[in-house]
């Protein structure tokens, strides 16, 4: 783009107009005292260029003369060899438009997207920010902070322009980028002093320690379950050794010794106590033949549910199996198809890559199609993001769950304490005739202790009531069961849930809208890396333009670009489909490891019933031994019975027999008083494991290291990942490092004939992260820029700008001209010479503006010279 002329009009001084006309391509000078209009004349190619004519902005409210008026400039500008005249005119009555050869073009809001198209704003990085010196600002850091951002971003989108190969990925903003999101992704997992609180990394480990520690739990509670089983079979065999009838026999030889020491007077009492001694052996043999049949019984019903319950478990584990082999089948038949689909996509990438190379000017339609399809996703996806941020803020998190699920487990373990510590009643009949007694309304099973947990009546049929209280023996477990109900209570009301079961269900909700926000979060990086706004503002400035022909052996855009998007499409459908069974073998593997783990808990629980039927049926038990073993010791019994009572109707003095009968009897009863306590130990040890096998320890032990064994993968794969990024992140800045060089080769080899000028031989170092010259380096000694005259640092400046100019020209983009605005006030008469020569030689590329109030310094700097002209003058 090329000035010719600019007419201002009711700005500032200039309330009458006033024309600067007659530019040249090259270099052009306007020489005039201080407040002549050299800065209005600056700032109005700033307001006509970047200033939208509705806009009410300081910067235009400053056009304004102190006396009022419109603000109207008018620019004749040359682009592509083709004239164009520019009117812009602000707050009364604003309007803008742009004509070519005397014919209007555009106006209002298309007037300004066609001046939009000139050249990029300056607080967007355009080069105007660069080439333009404002009076007073001759150094290349000068200026606010937002002016030097500004020319920061001018210097590296030019110079990645020019540098292609560095901007791929070598450095640039694009390098930037991928390195910000490098070390942006290490740093939500880990700080200086270990893995970030909440990243993933930490949150994997927290998973694997929560594991560990369940694990570790569960396996004590197993060892617990394991000694009371231990236990438990000891005070079997205790009692079994009680009831054995060698030891009866013992026991009841001795009772006959002492009978017959007694006084042969007496041998009618040791008859009847004979007879007694009888009828408690018979009550022993007939018990424990009722035992026997019992026990048999229950080992052939236990051995029939296990066998049934072991087929099914087989059966599921088999189901499951195949299950996971077809979902197996599934996932790679689906990853082949995401192959071939994503090699198809490359294909028609390829071919349509070939047709835009071919059609320069159908590649702004495509890129405009592309924004447009980006962005309609992306603003799509924003109520879908905030619907499930909603989601995602709803229902208990995992900390609250378990919780939750402490609570209960406190409760069941409070209530089985308080069960087991309070008085329990056993009752044995005498026969099966015998009326069964109540427990408040209920019939009292024979054999089984009932706990007494508070004021409870027995109804005994034929003889009465009792009623019993058993006051508070042990209020620690009631306090215990209500302050585990208190906190049950308690955390489900924290949790916002009426019961367990809904608090799991709203954690599960909840857990899976946090999926959905992640996975819809990242889709919108994906389609908007920098933001809806960025997107917008990268679709506006395109022009569609004309397509054009497409070569002969290449398909229509039309064709190619259908093509890349069905295959596009396809590739996504594919890579969707293998999303979608992947977690479908996962679950499908996991259902297929829980239920062979079952099965082979339920085949050993069947293989120990049966070998335990097996040692009964091996003894020579069976239904009808056990059953005439029975009815034998109850007919036994009933003889017993009879020929007690028959001696007891002619018993003699039965102070002689009973003081006889004592001694016997109290190894009788000492025996007896061990069979209670064995009773009472084995009772609480039967409820001790009862809880313990109920809760499925052995199970929530081998859900918790297969949980423990899932987890430690994903923390295997986040510190593998930790690692990745840190190695990628030092080779980004390696790779960055190394490619400054080639990044500045351009701006060197035009600042090298320039430096010759002034300073032969010289040579100027840049930063790579400023892009300014930090160093000039002459005679082979390094000075720092901070260090050098301001008049040396202003020449540099200059000659930076020229370069930088240069590069422009060349990368083909449309930019406004250098204008400098008294730029070399601190340069001496010598230096300024060479200057002078330095503007003349890159003059004959650009078109160079030089406003100036040192008239006699700048006489001799030759090139155009431009004055300020009433408009009438210049129309004549």
């Amino acid at each position: 783009m090329k000035i010719r002329a600019i007419t201002l009009s009711d700005v500032r001084q200039f309330s009458r107009p006033v024309t600067v006309a007659g530019f040249d391509a090259g270099l052009n000078v306007l020489s005039a005292p201080n407040e002549s209009g050299k800065s209005t004349l600056f700032d109005a190619l700033h307001a006509v260029l970047f200033e939208k004519h509705g806009a009410r902005k300081k910067e235009v409210l400053a056009l304004q003369p102190d006396v009022g008026g419109a603000p109207t400039i008018t620019l004749e500008i040359e682009l592509d060899g083709k004239a164009f005249r520019i009117v812009k005119r602000w707050l009364s009555k604003p309007m803008a438009e742009v004509w070519q050869d005397g014919r209007l073009i555009a106006k209002a809001d298309e007037a300004e997207a066609f001046i939009a198209r000139l050249t990029t704003p300056i607080d967007e990085g355009g080069p105007a920010g660069l080439l333009w010196v404002r009076q007073g600002l001759t150094a290349l850091d000068d200026g606010t902070d937002r002016e030097r951002k500004w020319q920061a971003a001018a210097r590296r989108d030019l110079m990645s322009s020019i540098t292609g190969e560095f901007e791929a990925l070598t450095g640039g903003r694009r390098m930037d980028r991928v390195l910000a999101e490098a070390r942006a992704a290490l740093a939500q997992r880990v700080t200086q002093r270990g893995a970030r609180a909440g990243g993933p990394l930490e949150r994997a480990q927290r998973e694997v320690a929560e594991h560990e520690a369940k694990v570790q739990e569960l396996r004590a509670q197993a060892e617990a379950l394991s000694r009371d089983l231990r236990r438990r079979a000891e005070v079997r065999r205790e009692l079994d050794l009680l009831s054995d009838p060698a030891e009866a026999a013992a026991r009841k030889t001795r009772l006959e010794e002492a009978r017959a020491a007694q006084d042969a007077a007496r041998a009618h009492g040791d008859q009847l106590a004979h007879a007694r001694l009888a009828v408690q052996s018979a009550t022993l043999h007939r018990d424990r033949a009722a035992e026997r049949l019992r026990a048999f019984t229950e080992a052939r019903r236990a051995a029939h549910a296990s066998r049934a319950a072991a087929e099914t478990a087989a059966q599921t584990a088999a189901a499951s199996a195949a299950a996971e082999t077809e979902a197996r089948a599934a996932l790679e038949g689906a990853k082949a198809a995401a192959e071939t689909a994503r090699h198809a996509h490359a294909e028609a990438q390829a071919r349509l890559q070939a047709v835009l190379a071919a059609e320069t000017r159908a590649a702004t339609a495509s890129r405009r199609a592309d924004l447009t399809r980006r962005l309609a996703e992306a603003r799509a996806l924003e109520p879908r993001i905030a619907a499930a941020r909603t989601a995602a803020a709803r229902g208990p998190d995992a900390a609250t769950l378990t919780r939750l699920e402490q609570a209960a487990q406190a409760l069941r373990l409070a209530e089985a304490l308080h069960s087991a510590a309070a008085p329990h009643l056993t009752i044995r009949y005498h026969g099966p005739e015998t009326p069964r007694a109540r427990l408040d309304g209920t019939q009292i099973p024979e054999g089984t202790p009932r706990p007494i947990l508070g004021p409870t009546r027995l109804d005994l049929p034929g003889y009465g009531q009792i009623e019993i209280a058993p006051g508070d023996s042990d209020g620690q477990s009631a306090d215990r069961l209500a302050a585990a109900q208190g906190a049950q209570a308690q955390a489900l009301a924290q949790a916002g849930a009426d019961s367990l079961e809904t608090a799991r269900r709203a954690a599960k909700a909840r857990a899976e809208a946090e999926a959905l926000l992640h996975e819809l979060r990242t889709e919108m990086r994906l389609l908007a890396p920098d933001g809806l706004a960025a997107l917008q503002a990268e679709l506006e400035p395109l022009d569609p333009g004309d397509e054009g022909a497409a070569p002969a052996d290449l398909p229509p855009r039309a064709e190619a670009e259908a093509q890349l998007r069905t295959a596009e499409a396809r590739r996504r459908a594919a890579e969707a489909e293998h999303d979608r069974h992947r977690p479908l073998f996962e679950a499908a593997r996991e259902r297929a490891l829980r239920d062979g783990l079952a099965r082979d808990a339920a085949a050993a629980a069947c293989k120990a019933a049966a070998n335990h039927l097996a040692d009964l049926e091996h003894a020579g038990d069976s239904t009808e031994t056990l059953s005439r073993a029975l009815d034998a010791a109850r007919a036994q019994l009933a003889d017993a019975e009879a020929r007690h009572d028959a001696l007891a109707a002619r018993a003699p003095d039965m102070t002689a027999v009973t003081a006889a009968l004592t001694r016997a009897l109290s190894v009788v009863e000492a025996a007896e008083a061990d069979q209670a306590r064995l009773n009472a130990e084995l009772a609480r040890l039967e409820t001790g494991i009862e809880l313990r096998a109920g809760d499925g320890v052995e199970e929530e032990l081998a859900d918790a290291e297969t949980r423990l064994a899932a987890a430690r993968p994903r923390l295997e794969a986040e510190e593998h990942e930790v690692a990745v990024l840190r190695r990628l992140v030092v080779a980004l800045e390696t790779a960055q490092a190394q490619a400054r060089d080639l990044y500045f080769d351009p701006l060197m080899a035009e600042l090298k004939p320039m430096l010759t000028l002034l300073w032969p031989g010289a040579e100027l170092r840049f930063d790579g992260d400023s892009l300014l010259p930090s160093e000039l380096v002459r005679d082979g000694h390094a000075e720092s820029l901070g260090n050098l005259s301001g008049g040396t640092r202003e020449q540099i400046a200059l000659l930076v700008r020229l370069a930088f100019a240069r590069l422009l020209a060349r990368s083909g983009q449309t930019a406004p001209p250098v204008i400098l605005d008294d730029a070399l006030v601190f340069t001496d008469d010598d230096r300024i010479e060479r200057m002078f020569d330095a503007l003349h030689a890159q003059a004959a590329d650009l078109q160079i503006i030089v406003l100036s109030c040192r008239n006699r310094a700048f006489r001799d700097l030759g090139g155009r010279k431009l004055a300020f002209a009433p408009a009438s003058e210049t129309d004549a």
